[in-house]
């Protein structure tokens, strides 16, 4: 269903930035590209994100969020005074890295201290959304919040107990959850470039070429800052997208080719010095990531020479209290010496070693890729969609361009922009997608007559005047399928007797053909709970936008929506 509302606004929250962008449903009308996007000052230069970095005062009260937080937090660790106050920068990860999420996951900040995880991030998009809505009122009179539609993009990769983690975490920040809606971060960017002119877009051929024609499959690597995420999509001759295989992809983002450069800064200065420098100067050590940041978005594949990199006097300070000399008789490592030198206050690195920063990343994605493109009804085809923060890099393009030369690569001219601004697209129009891909087994328990020698014996039950055996898995749909967006996906009569008060499980399975509910691979998602006992239902499994919703038809004609929960308690 498009949009009905004044205004679209959409917080891309990223690992290493975000940032938020919108469009007026007038302005949607006449030219859905004109897109508003906020510019964020800090670091030196003017950018379209800010950083993913959040600051709390001593009392865990929000203080500032992006290039403010860091300048604050860096003049507090000046005066020494900055570990009372609660720091937190990258903190998305957390999401996709933890294996089972609650509404009390604690996050751990820059000097280990704990604060909860689901405060952190409603502030950070509180931040942004309050940020938003300044912005769009001095471009409109009468303006108000309820006039908003909200988008946020989560990666499609993430775990649905992720995705509900982020809703709870936006309704906190007051957001109406009726108001807001998901966006697949790869999805977003796919709708976005297919709207692009061909001149807005990069292609590694000089053959003139329409970006995407119907009929055409391609594979969306979104390349960001914590995660890679690889979804295959097919252009309908409706104009809508299909996803054809099951998102997928890894920890394989920039902040890869971050932990590379700070790992080589350890080998290079020596563990103990480097780590004293990072914890008493915090305010060079931000200054040299700064730099590196800068610095990783320039080289490319054939760069040749050295590349200079500045750090502060403070590192050399910290060098000559450690070790007890100077900066200038310092060793560098047998394996380092020819490819480093050390003059004065710069890093001189040879670029074959700043491209090393970058080929864990690579790796990585283009043996994931190479999987993809071998499955049998993959194999055709050729063509690439570069997209998010990390694609922005040169020598990212030029990697993946040379893993696969025969393949057609596209990078939108903003390959950073593309999934915010297709989120604002997707808001006022989320159904362009047209099928997913299931990630989940999902279904219900049910009790059915025991089958021996098929069956589990501990869990046959004699009821009725028959052994019937409990816990059977009955699916609505598999893990694998390819699901039709806002249909009805399947109904089922579920004609068993289940207590009323425990009501009936409502199951998800990572496995395609799953057993018992009770499995190790299965895990309850809701419960259809009955007004009297004996009841019958018939079952309703909506694949809406990117949330999943159950709803329930008893035989009284009375009908009842199952929410989802997949946070643990």
């Amino acid at each position: 269903m498009t949009s009905t509302k004044l205004v679209v606004g959409a917080i891309d929250f990223g690992t290493t930035y975000s940032g938020y962008a919108f469009s007026f449903a007038h302005d949607y009308e006449k030219d859905p590209m004109k897109i508003q996007a906020n510019h964020w000052i800090g670091g030196g230069h003017m950018s379209l994100k800010a950083p993913t970095t959040i600051l709390f005062t001593p009392e865990k009260v929000f203080h500032s969020f992006g290039y403010q937080a860091e300048d604050k937090y860096a003049d507090l660790a000046e005066e020494d005074i900055h570990k009372d106050w609660y720091y937190f920068r990258r903190f998305k990860m957390i999401l996709h890295q933890q294996t089972t999420l609650s509404r009390k996951t604690l996050l751990y900040d820059e000097n280990k201290k704990a604060m909860t995880a689901l405060h952190v991030f409603s502030s950070a998009i509180k931040f942004l959304k309050d940020d938003l809505c300044d912005e769009i009122s001095k471009k409109m009179t009468g303006f108000e919040e309820r006039d908003i539609f909200w988008v946020l993009t989560v990666p499609a990769i993430w775990t649905d107990a992720a995705k509900k983690f982020m809703r709870e975490a936006a309704v906190e920040a007051d957001i109406k959850s009726e108001c807001l809606s998901l966006a697949l971060e790869p999805e977003a960017a796919s709708v976005f470039c297919k709207l692009l002119p061909v001149n807005c877009l990069k292609l590694n051929s000089s053959k003139f070429v329409e970006t995407f024609k119907p009929g055409t499959s391609y594979i969306v690597l979104d390349l960001g800052g914590g995660t890679v995420d690889v979804t295959v999509h097919h252009l309908e001759y409706d104009g809508k997208l299909s996803e054809i295989a099951r998102a997928s992809g890894g920890a394989w983002g920039a902040t890869q080719v971050d932990e590379a450069y700070l790992e080589f800064l350890e080998e290079l200065f020596g563990r103990c010095v480097f780590q004293a420098f990072r914890e008493n100067n915090t305010s060079d050590f931000l200054e040299m990531l700064r730099e590196f940041e800068i610095k990783k978005r320039l080289i490319n594949t054939k760069k040749e020479g050295k590349i200079v990199i500045r750090f502060a006097a403070s590192l050399s300070e910290t060098y000559k209290e450690k070790c007890g000399k100077t900066l200038a008789y310092h060793i560098l490592p047998g394996h380092l010496g020819s490819f480093v030198q050390l003059k004065k206050n710069k890093i001189l690195v040879d670029a074959n070693v700043m491209r090393k920063f970058f080929s864990e990343s690579i790796k990585n994605t283009s043996i994931h890729v190479r999987k993809i493109l071998e499955e049998n009804e993959l194999r055709k085809i050729d063509t690439l969609l570069l997209v998010g923060g990390f694609a922005e890099s040169e020598i990212v393009q030029g990697s993946v361009k040379e893993a696969f030369p025969n393949k057609r690569i596209i990078v939108p001219s903003e390959p950073g922009l593309a999934v915010l601004k297709g989120a604002v697209l997707f808001g006022h129009n989320p159904l362009v997608m047209k099928s997913r891909i299931s990630k989940y087994t999902y279904g219900t328990e049910i009790i059915r007559p025991f089958v021996d020698g098929t069956d589990q014996e501990k869990y046959k039950v004699f009821e009725n005047g028959i052994y019937k055996c409990r816990y059977k898995f009955f699916p609505f749909v598999q893990a694998g399928e390819m699901v039709p967006v806002g249909t009805v996906v399947r109904r089922y009569c579920i004609s068993d007797t289940f207590d009323v008060e425990e009501g009936v499980g409502i199951y998800a399975s990572t496995k395609e053909h799953p057993k018992y509910v009770v499995d190790d691979c299965c895990f309850r998602v809701g419960t259809v709970y009955f007004d009297e006992p004996r009841q019958h239902f018939m079952a309703e499994m909506h694949f809406g936008e990117t949330e999943i919703c159950l709803k329930c038809i008893f035989e009284s004609g009375i009908k009842k929506t199952v929410e989802f929960d997949y946070l643990c308690t």
